[in-house]
């Protein structure tokens, strides 16, 4: 018996002595690799070949190639200098610069991002990814496209003469942070939200101006700034565009109070735009809590409120020195307008008239300071200004 126990025991040592003389795999870590555009060998579509999740490339120079990012927690960093250009030519849709598909935790820095016959960043199938401190301009469609489930978050971006600047689509969501500039885009306009999509701005200046078409366009989905104390003060700007500032079709515009009173007003202007400061058709404008600001002015009409459409608006409304109407309702489902004496709402100083009311519009006004008011018989109001005809 002790016979066979020595021998056991021995078989047993060889076999492990033979196991540790194998070599042996480490196991990979997060490296920060080097990618010099230019120089011979190196591109991005290479070196991601070799990439590990958690990697990080520092990539410098002129990129003349398209990226498909298929391993998570990858961080592309342009170092504030690198261009990645997508060579240009007819256009083509979900063919973008970059691609992120379905990875989770993706970081894209740094960059200058161009000339895509699509998308400049393109994230798609529940991809999860983060975009800072970069430039996505000239490209044949969307600077930065978010769709079918993903989730994206911005800060300090610039989307400019691209068909669109940002499109969010198909259940999907952005977190806008820093400064978000929608500017100069030539054919759809600035920043476009369909299809049961919310984008939420925290904190975040936002611009949406000079373009084309329309300033942003929400469809179906939510454009929001929350209650968060990372949320305030958060800004939107809609200037100069070529058609309407703000657009919501069948979805909403809420704005909520901060946690805290110091932490500062949200604040949405839309002024200089060639149609409506604010167009809304079957669309919701919410703001009950008397703490943001609501400027709209310059325009052919502040708001336009059509078929089905709705707000609630408490304190903090601006309409003045628009060249048709101030506040336009036809066949409007339900306007709560009032004015609050620490944060007071007027629609006033309109060239033609400061509120016209059509075709069974709903309206109750308190307290707010309102000028010329042209109503038909159909409409419904009350409170402390009324139509003409009641």
């Amino acid at each position: 018996m002790r016979e066979r126990n020595t021998a056991t025991a021995l078989t047993l040592f060889v076999i492990a002595a033979f196991m540790a003389a194998l070599p042996q795999r480490a196991a990979a870590t997060p490296g920060v690799k080097q990618v010099h555009c230019g120089v011979s060998g190196h591109t991005i579509g290479k070196a991601l070949t070799k990439a590990e999740p958690g990697d990080t490339f520092l990539i410098s120079g002129f990129c003349p190639e398209k990226v498909t990012i298929t391993t998570d927690r990858i961080t592309l960093d342009g170092q504030g200098t690198a261009i990645l250009d997508g060579g240009g030519g007819a256009p083509t849709q979900f063919n973008a610069v970059i691609l992120i598909d379905g990875v989770q935790g993706v970081v894209i820095k740094g960059f200058t991002i161009q000339n895509s016959t699509g998308e400049g960043i393109l994230g798609l199938r529940g991809a999860a990814f983060d975009v800072r401190q970069t430039t996505v301009q000239d490209n044949a469609g969307s600077g930065i496209l978010v769709g079918d489930h993903s989730a994206a978050n911005l800060t300090d971006c610039v989307m400019r003469r691209n068909s669109l600047g940002l499109d969010v689509f198909n259940a999907s969501s952005v977190v806008l942070k820093g400064v978000i500039t929608a500017n100069n885009n030539t054919v759809f306009g600035g920043i476009n939200v369909f299809g049961q999509s919310v984008i939420e701005i925290r904190g975040a200046t936002v611009h949406v101006n000079d373009n084309a078409s329309f300033g942003l366009v929400v469809g179906g989905s939510q454009l929001v700034i929350f209650a968060f104390t990372e949320s305030q003060p958060s800004t939107l700007t809609a200037k100069s565009n070529g058609a309407s500032g703000i657009v919501v079709l069948t979805g909403s515009l809420e704005v909520y109070p901060p946690q805290l009173p110091d932490n500062g007003t949200a604040t949405i202007t839309s002024a200089n735009n060639g149609a409506d400061g604010i167009a809304l058709f079957n669309g919701f404008l919410v703001s009950p809590f008397g703490t943001a600001r609501f400027v709209f002015e310059n325009n052919k009409v502040g708001m336009n409120f059509g078929q089905g459409s709705g707000a609630t608006i408490v304190g903090g409304l601006t309409v003045q020195n628009n060249a048709t109407a101030g506040l336009l309702a036809d066949s409007a489902d339900s306007l709560t307008l009032v004015s609050i004496p620490p944060n007071p709402s007027t629609i006033l100083g309109n060239a033609a008239r400061d509120m016209d009311l059509r075709f069974g519009t709903r309206m109750t006004v308190d307290g707010v300071a309102i000028g010329t008011m042209v109503c038909d018989r159909t409409v419904l109001s009350r409170g402390s200004t009324t139509c003409p005809n009641q």
